[in-house]
């Protein structure tokens, strides 16, 4: 039994080892443990974060969804943001709209037709444009953004252009094609080469929501044609609209905006009616795609002559008052419009003031006819409105004396059509042929070298490369007469480049 014993570990000898190997695997257990749950703990935080991100997603498609119902069907047309963004100007991202953007469908209808926010020139003229409503010239808000924290919508938009112009022979005015410019005695031909960028321009629109009123549009655009050919900013337009109120200087009443010929040339057809006085006006619908406003305007009594060597000195007695209807339809609109005027002058050497009563009547419009295809057009005629033609702006000629020895004063009738029809060949290419004609009847006082008619054509190609990117070519060709039958003629040929913050007129 002794012997037994001695070859067998006694219990003394086996609990310490229990003891030891224990401790050991209670520490092995725990460390794995502790290991198990971090890897756990890590696992659950991941899942987590993307409840969450799946949550702020369903989040973001909810508010999506509601804004959208909200909006006219036009509106619903907007894209989501597009990943990546390939058209290289700005884009709407944001969604839904604030509330006070939102027309009802018969209010954009009436204030924007389809032919109107489909209508695309290179001068990009429409965008600037009061609008019934303060009505966008697109319902998606192309290029618009919310400012943080408001319901303000803002757009900053801009276009950078260059032109390359070229003169066979002296056409006058160097980088706007003006017939009434082109010198009559011209002499030997010489060739020009001008390259111009006083075209480009820099605008921001807010609409800002009121109360009661739907929205206030405040437009602010500069170009860069400053005085004496320098790039020196000028002021186009500053103007505030709440509803249909509006406050500022833009385009005066008597014009139509939206029937502008697509041309590169920055002047356009010499018989454009143009001009953007400061002013007030009211603006009314009546229903039926048909509207109404009128407007008083800033008054310039263009007149210039010298009686004796002395030169008279213009006054104006009363503002410009303006009259518009305008119909909207699905394929175009029409727009007849009407401008009163009191001219006057004080006369030099003594002689009493003289005046005389200013009218004007403009019919204007434009209408889709194939496709995409477009005619505008404008048909004016007044005494007295040469101030808001294009190519005797400036030239003194809304009045003048009947005759030496009758110093009554006349308002000088006018008349100034254009026709212009515009082709698409493809959705990124599109012609446009133009022909302006402008005639004055002049008065036995007026010296013989006095202006009496012009003509303007041009023929365009237009490309749209990508985005807001275009260039196009142009051949411009003018004719002007004097009061004596003196002549002179001038082509001119020019290549344009723009490109534009944002895309606008991007039709289906």
């Amino acid at each position: 039994m002794h012997n037994r014993g001695k070859g067998m570990p006694t219990i003394l000898q086996i609990v310490p080892l229990i003891v030891v190997l224990l401790c050991a695997t209670i520490q092995m257990v725990a460390q794995d443990a502790g290991g198990m749950s971090d890897v756990a703990l890590r696992r659950l935080q991941t899942r987590m974060d993307e409840l969450r991100s799946q949550m702020i997603q369903i989040q973001a498609e909810l508010d999506a969804m509601r804004g959208q119902n909200k909006l006219p069907n036009s509106a619903k047309d907007a894209k989501p943001v597009p990943e990546p963004l390939q058209t290289g100007t700005i884009e709407r991202t944001m969604s839904p709209l604030p509330p006070s953007a939102q027309l009802s469908p018969e209010q954009q209808r009436m204030a924007v037709s389809k032919q109107t926010a489909d209508y695309e020139t290179f001068s990009e003229d429409p965008e600037a444009a009061a609008r019934l409503y303060n009505a966008p010239l697109e319902a998606t808000y192309p290029g618009f953004f919310v400012l943080p924290g408001t319901q303000i919508m803002l757009r900053i938009n801009g276009r950078l252009r260059t032109d390359l112009i070229f003169d066979p022979r002296p056409a006058g005015v160097a980088d706007a094609f003006v017939p009434s410019s082109i010198p009559i005695l011209q002499g030997s031909s010489t060739n020009n080469v001008n390259v111009a960028i006083r075209d480009s321009r820099l605008s921001t629109d807010f609409r800002v929501p009121v109360s009661g009123w739907g929205t206030a549009r405040t437009f602010m655009q500069f170009d860069f044609f400053g005085s004496n050919g320098a790039t020196t900013p000028r002021l186009r337009h500053f103007y505030v609209q709440l509803h249909n109120i509006l406050l500022g200087q833009t385009f005066t009443n008597f014009m139509d905006p939206d029937a502008s010929a697509d041309s590169l040339d920055s002047q356009g057809p010499n018989s454009d009616l143009s001009v953007r006085p400061p002013q007030a006006r009211y603006s009314f619908p009546f229903g039926r795609g048909m509207s109404g406003s009128v407007s008083v305007e800033q008054p310039n009594s263009d007149i210039r002559f010298s009686q004796n060597g002395s030169a008279a000195v213009s006054i104006t007695p009363a503002p410009d008052g303006a009259l518009k209807f305008r119909y909207e339809g699905e394929r175009g609109h029409i727009q007849v419009s009407s401008v009163f005027r009191e001219l006057a002058v004080h006369l030099p050497d003594g002689w009493p003031q003289e005046s005389a009563f200013g009218w004007g009547v403009n019919a204007s419009g434009a209408v889709r006819v194939y496709v995409r295809d477009n005619i505008v057009y404008q048909v004016a005629y007044g005494n007295g409105i040469s101030r808001y033609v294009r190519d005797v702006q400036g030239l003194g000629l809304d009045a003048a004396p009947r005759a030496e020895t009758d110093l009554t004063l006349k308002a000088l009738p006018l008349f100034a059509p254009y026709f212009s029809y515009q082709h698409h060949w493809t959705r990124s290419v599109r012609s446009t042929a133009t022909f302006g004609f402008v005639q004055l009847q002049n008065t036995a006082f007026q010296p013989s070298n006095t202006y009496h008619k012009s003509t303007y054509s041009s023929g365009n190609v237009i490309w749209n490369a990508m985005g807001g990117l275009d260039f196009g070519a142009e051949f411009l060709y003018g004719w002007v007469e004097q009061k004596d039958g003196a002549k002179a003629n001038a082509p001119r040929i020019q290549f344009s480049g723009s490109y534009s913050f944002v895309r606008l007129h991007t039709a289906d």
